[in-house]
């Protein structure tokens, strides 16, 4: 039978023995929480890494001709040689186009295609805003008949808009390019792609860098070592206030 005086020492044990566990499982958690976001991250590169190879296979492939016929599914990012000329006429400007910490427009024109009433987007670079969203950026377009060439893409069908109606042709500035209205307002066949103008080219602005890159894939990577090396001073910080805690006891 215990005695009376050992009753206090059999609480305080409890008590130490229930905050200790209690401190293991909360580490338990934290580095179950930091290796998983590590892990995610280095998935996320390996997706990205996949996307990138891909970009660059399509890239340095043959060119695709672009005709009247209505071009198929999956050719982004291949590039495409086109003959035919510039038209002004439903030219727009994409606006809240950010480059070098300054706002400014994407240049889109259509393009007709030589012998055909069908067109393809053109976009033909960024070029910065004016003293105001009044004043629009006085643009030079070529009219005489020439061979662009470029690298094919195609806008999101999806976007999040704060316009308060849709935007017609009359409207030079669109927040976001929806093809599918445009064919609708311009009432001729048109190309599903749209086609990034190489630089140096007749009508060509400023390109701006390909959204597929190798920094793109370090990023992920760089963060996932983070998260390990939080997980790592979070195991030997534990492990370091629990030696700490036996000594003293």
């Amino acid at each position: 039978m215990l005695a009376n005086h050992d009753l206090p020492i059999r609480r305080v044990n409890r008590v130490s023995t229930l905050y200790q566990l209690s401190c293991a499982l909360g580490v338990a958690v934290v580095l179950s929480v930091l290796v998983l976001l590590g892990y995610w991250q280095l998935q996320r590169a390996q997706e990205k890494q996949m996307l990138v190879d891909r970009y660059e296979a399509r890239v340095n492939a043959k060119s695709v001709q672009v005709s009247q016929t209505r071009m198929v599914p999956g050719l982004e990012h291949f590039s495409a040689r086109v003959e035919g000329q510039f038209e002004e006429q439903h030219q727009i400007l994409l606006d809240n186009r950010v480059h070098g910490g300054r706002v400014g427009y994407d240049v889109l024109t259509p393009f007709r295609i030589q012998t055909s009433h069908t067109r393809i987007l053109v976009n033909r670079g960024w070029v910065p805003m004016g003293s105001s969203r009044a004043r629009l950026p006085v643009l030079e377009t070529p009219g005489q008949a020439q061979i662009i060439s470029g690298h094919l893409y195609r806008p999101p069908e999806r976007y999040f808009s704060l316009e308060k109606r849709l935007p017609t042709l009359a409207d030079k500035v669109w927040q976001n390019l929806d093809l599918k209205r445009f064919h609708t307002e311009a009432g001729y066949p048109l190309q599903p792609y749209v086609l990034r103008l190489d630089v140096g080219l007749p009508g060509a602005y400023q390109q701006l860098s390909p959204r597929y890159s190798d920094q793109w894939v370090d990023r992920h990577r760089g963060y996932a070592v983070q998260w390990f090396g939080l997980a790592l001073v979070v195991l030997v910080g534990s492990v370091g206030f629990a030696w700490t805690h036996r000594v003293k006891h």
